[in-house]
């Protein structure tokens, strides 16, 4: 009886306990939430390039077994996506509950409105089938077909096969293998590539014949035709010009193409984005649609951007003014306009040492800078390195050195000072410092004796310790040390030997041309002496001084 109590009363609280069970929906509130489906889709594919096998073995020719990937690199580099019609799905959200109308992604951003996230355009297989009917536009940024490609350079393996491919990419997580053979034959090489897509699961074959002697330079076609390929699109010729302006740097969907004047640069078809950068000028950005069989010719004007800052230069001697690689003039320059921004100003005249400037120009202010120029020669002064570091010269650091070898002997007299401090200040506290004292505090007061000895016997240790740790630090230098007049190494007597011998160095590092100089003086005849006519002249040296 008392188990089937106990039974009885278990069930109870276990229905109690799983009544809440039927309300979970409700706790969670599962009637009220929706989610529509979303998709997530792949984002980077790796390529990678294996070294190349040679059909007949020769060991002159080993070279080319990287050197021909080598040359497939330089024209692959600049591949920055591939474009794919079917992109893989990563992650597949199916839709949850009757009628949704967000995706839980866009749910998630709409209840945190402090965070701000890129939208994204392509949710789902619709959005993309919308793309592919030119119902929908999106940069390639935004448009899952355009996958981003890195290229990885596996030299250290060895040449693949196209049978081998297969376990090679999966071996090492590649979406495409890129290797092949070559053969020497008399004056020509003859290169046969493969291109492997792990996704599609077959090879595509490339050929190229060139000659032996100019095999980098002439394997541009065969790179341009893999590059093609792993573009996956159509691709047509552009030319691009900016009404006359040459260098101006050319980008496309952020992919730097060249400069300007641009002709013959093929690029898939589509919407694209074009950035146009040339120093000086405003930069350039458009929209523009790259159309199948149609070449693309723009000329853009690139706005030439106003000065607003203005630079006002003064000098003792009238010098030629630089900003940058522009010539202003010669001084006195007065209000100048300028590009704002950070720049160096350069001051140049015969017979003086350049003189320069970082100048900060800033919008509606006024920059001025008075020089005073410094006779010498710029090619001496500069090229036998005098400017060690920024413009501090080989003076500068030995002056510095001086100065921090000051500095290190005054912590060194300071320490000094203090230990001696130490010790005046222990001898105040002692009162026991001879026998007869001793003598007759001990027959006075026999019992406090021994405390009183301890007490000031411990002042005397400490005082000893802590001056002699001072001392430590401090060193000892021969002019301090009058006995036996020996050098004590410390830490401040070897910082100031190293300022002494950096100063030195700096020093002797700082000579050139105008401090020795060196000559041929010829003798005046007619004060020769007797005996030494056949001499005409004799050598010198001349130590100039620079400070």
């Amino acid at each position: 009886m008392k188990h089937k109590i106990s039974a009885f009363l278990l069930i109870i609280g276990l229905l109690c306990h799983t009544i809440p069970i039927f309300s979970i929906d409700d706790y969670y509130n599962f009637p009220n939430q929706s989610y529509k489906g979303s998709v997530s889709f792949e984002s980077s594919r790796t390529l990678c390039i294996f070294p190349f096998a040679a059909v007949k073995e020769d060991n002159t020719k080993e070279y080319l077994m990287k050197g021909i990937p080598s040359v497939l690199l330089s024209d692959l580099r600049n591949l920055e996506y591939t474009y794919v019609e079917n992109p893989r799905k990563n992650i597949i959200y199916h839709s949850f509950g009757e009628n949704p109308q967000l995706t839980l992604q866009e749910k998630i951003d709409a209840e945190e409105t402090n965070v701000k996230r890129k939208k994204k355009e392509i949710n789902d297989e619709k959005d993309l089938d919308d793309l592919r009917i030119g119902k929908k536009q999106v940069s390639p940024e935004k448009d899952p077909r355009y996958i981003k490609i890195t290229i990885k350079q596996m030299w250290d393996k060895k040449p693949l096969s196209a049978d081998e491919s297969f376990g090679a990419a999966t071996k090492f997580n590649c979406d495409y293998v890129l290797s092949g053979t070559f053969e020497v034959m008399e004056n020509t090489l003859k290169t046969k590539a493969f291109l492997f897509d792990d996704y599609e699961g077959k090879s595509t074959p490339f050929e190229h014949q060139t000659s032996v002697i100019r095999a980098y330079q002439e394997m541009s076609p065969l790179g341009e035709s893999i590059k093609e390929k792993l573009q996956g699109k159509e691709t047509t010729n552009l030319s691009i010009t900016a009404n006359g302006e040459e260098g101006a740097l050319v980008y496309l969907d952020g992919i730097y193409l060249g400069k300007t004047p641009l002709s013959e640069k093929k690029f898939p078809i589509g919407k694209r984005s074009l950035f146009i950068f040339k120093e000086g000028f405003y930069p350039f950005k458009s929209n523009v649609l790259l159309e199948k069989g149609k070449k693309f010719q723009l000329d853009v004007t690139l706005n030439l951007r106003l000065n607003r800052s203005f630079l006002s230069v003064t000098s003792d001697v009238e010098s030629d003014v630089y900003l940058g690689i522009q010539y202003l003039g010669k001084t006195p320059i007065s209000r100048m306009p300028i590009p704002s921004g950070m720049n160096r100003l350069r001051l140049s005249k015969e017979g003086y040492i350049d003189s320069f400037r970082a100048i900060d120009a800033r919008d509606d202010e006024e920059t001025s800078v008075a020089v005073q120029m410094r006779e010498g020669q710029t090619e001496v002064y500069y090229k036998n390195k005098q400017n060690v570091f920024l413009d501090h010269t080989y003076k500068d650091f030995t002056t510095y050195s001086i100065y921090g070898s000051l500095l290190f002997y005054a912590s060194y007299a300071y320490l000094n000072y203090a230990s001696r401090q130490v010790y005046a200040g222990a001898r105040s506290q002692v009162n026991l410092t001879n026998f007869v004292a001793i003598t007759n505090f001990y027959q006075n007061n026999p019992n406090e004796f021994l405390f009183w000895y301890y007490t000031q016997n411990k002042i005397i240790e400490d005082a000893e310790s802590e001056a002699k740790y001072l001392k430590q630090i401090a060193g000892t230098l021969p002019i301090e040390n009058r006995r036996d007049r020996q050098l004590v190494a410390g830490p401040m007597v070897v910082m100031i030997g190293l300022m002494l011998v950096s100063a030195a160095t700096f020093y002797f590092l700082g000579l050139d041309q105008e401090s020795i100089e060196i000559g041929f003086l010829p003798v005046n005849p007619s004060s020769v002496s007797y005996g030494q006519n056949s001499r005409e002249g004799y050598g010198y040296m001349q130590f100039n001084v620079r400070y």
